[in-house]
């Protein structure tokens, strides 16, 4: 899937899906090393061993989750590893990071929950680029519209389906994951202050962002065909618990330090 921009050799090209992926990385790097917090909580050294785990586990959980959903789209055994071709989940990376980095942080005895806040402002940054790498892709694709910015594909190379007016959902996926990092870091970072906070800040928007935009996919995938779970596709429902989860330990946190300075 996706446009080729450059061969390099046999089965080895440079994809439109990975350029993107790999630019939303390089420039979420970029802004946090320069960011003035960055420096109390880890290193340059140790930052650079971070990132290295955190693409690993964003990528392997992304992978997992789409191919649990979309098991139709994989032909072949071989087919699960080939993530150049697109198909990563959002939810699935998140759940990734969150499974595997802090065990990997308190190893080497860095601030968990802080580091985690501040890579929260930077997050989104990732997901709006990635999104781009999925509208060249045509995976992640909307239902049928008239609205004028309907997308047409017409590259039968692209998991989209050809000749239909699209709504372009990558691209307003990736809209709503650029207002969500305007967000978090020209204004939560500067009202949340309690650790914790802005982590799941993050993860209430863009649970918001996945679950309410999912209404309009051409691609869902349901749990099962009956009762709530033929209503709500699977990613929104793990939208849902991670959406109420977050608001839950936001909640949590906030009672938690309203008790500590009572007692002061």
């Amino acid at each position: 899937m996706g446009k080729e921009i450059l061969h390099i050799w046999g089965p080895f090209s440079i994809q439109s899906y990975g350029l993107f992926i790999a630019l939303g990385i390089v420039l979420a790097i970029w802004l946090f090393m320069r960011d003035s917090r960055r420096a109390s909580i880890l290193s340059s050294d140790q930052f650079g061993k971070i990132i290295s785990i955190t693409i690993f586990a964003a990528i392997i959980g992304g992978r997992l989750l789409y191919v649990l959903e979309e098991n139709s789209a994989i032909k072949s055994f071989w087919d699960i590893f080939k993530v150049w071709e697109g198909g990563l989940s959002s939810l699935g990376s998140i759940a990734g990071i969150l499974l595997v980095i802090p065990i990997y942080l308190r190893s080497m005895g860095i601030p968990i929950v802080r580091f985690l806040d501040l890579t929260a402002i930077y997050a989104p940054i990732v997901e709006a680029m990635a999104r781009f790498g999925c509208f060249f892709a045509g995976c992640c694709y909307g239902i049928e519209t008239t609205l004028p910015w309907g997308v047409t594909y017409t590259d039968p190379s692209c998991a989209a389906p050809l000749y239909k007016s699209l709504h372009p959902t990558q691209l307003y996926c990736s809209l709503a994951a650029f207002v969500i990092f305007l967000l978090m870091k020209f204004l939560f970072s500067k009202l949340l202050q309690k650790p914790g906070q802005l982590l799941c800040v993050y993860l209430m928007l863009t649970s918001i962002a996945r679950g309410s935009i999912d209404f309009i996919r051409g691609d869902r995938t349901f749990f099962s065909q009956q009762g709530v779970l033929s209503i709500l596709s699977s990613s929104q429902i793990i939208s849902l618990c991670l959406c109420t989860l977050s608001f839950v330990t936001l909640i949590a946190i906030q009672l938690f330090y309203n008790k500590q300075k009572q007692s002061i």
